[in-house]
Formats: C-alpha cells, structure tokens, sequence
C-alpha cells in the first residue's frame, strides 16, 4: 500500500476544486492510502471525499497519529506558512509543492506551473508581478495543471462533494416552504471581501433576477455567504418580486451545497458556489472580471461570461479604471447565457423549450 499526505486547507473553493487529485493518485497507485491534511472550516468538503482514507485537521494541537507517519509522498497545494512548514516536517520520500527552508517558504520544481503563478514566486524570477502575468496567459484548468505536474493519468475528472440525505432534504423541504418551483435559478453574485471586483452590483443583480423571474416563469435564489446577508436582502427587495428569495447566509457548507443541488441553474461569481457547483453536475453560469477563465473548467455544462476590457484577468484586488471590469458585463450577456442554460436544461428534461423561450 502506497501512503500519501495531501495538504490543501483553504481556500473553501480551492480545497473543493482539490477533490479531483485523490482519484487520480488512486489510478496511478492503486492500493492507495490517502491522507487528507486540511483546516477546521473545510473538513466537511473533504471527509467523504473519493479515494480520500482519512481527513484530519492541521489545527489538532495533540499528538495525532498522522504525524508520525512516514509517507511515501507529501503534496502540499498551499503557500502559507503553517502548512509549508508541515510538509517540512512530515517523514516522506518525496515532497511537492508548498515547504519551509529556514523562514522562506518555498516550492519544489515540479510543481512549477502552479506555484510558479502564485504568491511564492521567488523575486529573481520576477516576483507576484510575473506570477500575475503567467496566471493572465495560461490557458489550462486548474485540473490539467495538477494532473501534468504530478503525473496523473488523463482525464481530469469532476470535483466532488457529498451532500447527506437530512441536508437534501431540508433544503427540499425549505423550497417546499417559500413556494418555489422549477425551474429554480441561483444567483450568487457575491465574492467576499477580499476579492471587491469579483462580484456583479445589487442593481444588475436584482434586475437580472427579476427578468428571470417574468421571462422564463422561473424561481430564483438569491445566495451566499454570511458577509452577504445583508446584500442579498437589498438585492431580494430591489428584484421585488415574489418569485425572487433571499435564501439564508448562515448555511453550512454542506447545507449550501444541498440548496445548490436543488437548483436547476447556478449563476455565479468565481467563487466556492462555482466548484461546488461543478462537483453537483450543476448547469453552471460564471461571470469573470479580475481572475482567470482559463482555469475554471465547466465540464462542459456551463458557460462563461468574461469581461469585455482588456486588463481582465489583473488580479488586482483594487482598481481606478471606470468602467471597472464587473460594470462591463451587462445584464443583457447574462440573460442571454440563463436563456441558453433553461433551454438546455429543458430539453435534457424533454420538454419544449423552443416554445417557453
């Protein structure tokens, strides 16, 4: 049996878009045991994850069994400090990705293409500013990236997340409660705080929501996290119609994933709504200003609406150029992509769409 540790702790959507790599690791090894290192708030999306033999958390202060392991390979997939140094200290005979040499953190060759896109990027080399640039340039998903840099055997399959039986049925029952019928669409145009420009304003939000609502005799879901609370009850109100519902923020992750389920369209911001999404073989629609489309990979069941202005894929988190990316996608591509999307989803369901549309 070959044993292997995976570091991957945050972010929420990089440890879901992270799902895909223990089943490749399986087809490469076979007789595999996994081990899975990640933090408290993520623990949910990996515990019953495909071909993952245990989950366990970075912040256990005791002595865990874990540790002490000698591995036969540690793959780290984060740039911070307190997994780089855990990698540093695991027993392995080989080590990719994320580690600690003294107080620099650093990454192994292998793993250039990544790593090399990214806040670890050696100043030599050209530092974040280069790292900008290549992320801005490549056009491979995440997934390809991975798979190339490890090894792993072609295809790249979907992420994965295990929804229980009492969280799909909540949230049905929950639809059930607000009177909301099919087709039913999210709308998560939120990204947090510390990407501003990722998300779509409360105005095209609730406009784009009530044209779904009156053109497609369609339910829509306003969603997101709990710093969008507030946002999305604006949003609910300025959409003001009946059919258009602010769902609850204060969601588990696992809970959210359920109402997603749900769902028959997910309109989204680059943001952990998109890769749980994916990994519920969701039809999913993705608007992008500051980040890369390239690496978000759909599987072929969604579209992607990506700003019309030239500096898209910056990675600024700030920006003075008006209009700024998010204002230069108008509600008309985005009505015009959900129009493509019910139809679609229509005709899979062997209805008429031609006619509704």
């Amino acid at each position: 049996m070959t044993r292997i540790a995976l570091i991957k702790v945050g972010a929420l959507g990089d440890v879901v878009r992270t799902t895909v790599v223990p089943p490749g690791l399986r087809h490469l090894y076979g007789d595999l045991e996994l081990i899975w290192i990640t933090g408290r708030d993520a623990l949910p999306l990996v515990q019953n994850a495909p071909a993952v033999s245990a989950a366990v958390l970075i912040e256990d202060s005791a002595d865990p069994y874990w540790r002490s392991l000698h591995y036969e390979w540690v793959i780290c997939l984060d740039d911070d400090d307190p997994s780089c140094a855990l990698a540093s200290k695991l027993r392995t005979r080989r080590l990719s990705g994320g580690y600690k040499i003294g107080n620099q953190l650093a990454y192994t060759s292998d793993l250039e293409p990544w790593f090399g896109m990214g806040l670890l990027r050696p100043q030599d080399l050209g530092g974040l500013a280069r790292a900008n640039e290549l992320k801005r340039a490549n056009k491979r998903t995440h997934g390809e990236i991975l798979y190339q840099c490890l090894g792993l055997p072609l295809p790249v399959p979907r992420p994965s997340v295990n929804v229980s039986s009492e969280a799909r049925q909540k949230a049905a029952s929950w639809l059930r409660e607000k009177r909301l019928d099919h087709p039913l669409v999210a709308l998560n145009t939120g990204a947090g705080s510390r990407w501003r420009y990722k998300s779509w304003s409360e105005s095209q939000t609730a406009e784009l929501a009530r044209a779904i609502s009156e053109q497609f005799t369609a339910s829509v879901l306003i969603v997101g996290g709990a710093a969008e609370a507030a946002r999305n009850r604006r949003i609910e109100a300025l959409a003001s119609r009946p059919t258009v519902v602010a769902a609850s923020t204060n969601l588990d992750l696992i809970a959210f994933g359920a109402l997603l389920e749900q769902c028959d369209l997910v309109v989204s911001s680059d943001s952990l709504a998109v890769h749980l999404s994916n990994a519920l073989k969701k039809r999913t629609i993705v608007f992008f200003g500051p980040t890369s489309a390239a690496e978000i990979d759909l599987y072929n069941f969604g579209e992607k609406i990506i700003t019309p202005l030239e500096c898209r894929g910056c990675y600024f988190r700030e920006c003075d150029i008006r209009p700024h990316c998010m204002d230069s996608i108008t509600v008309t591509p985005m009505l015009q992509a959900t129009a493509r999307a019910l139809s679609r989803i229509r005709a899979e369901a062997g209805g008429s769409a031609a006619d509704d549309l």
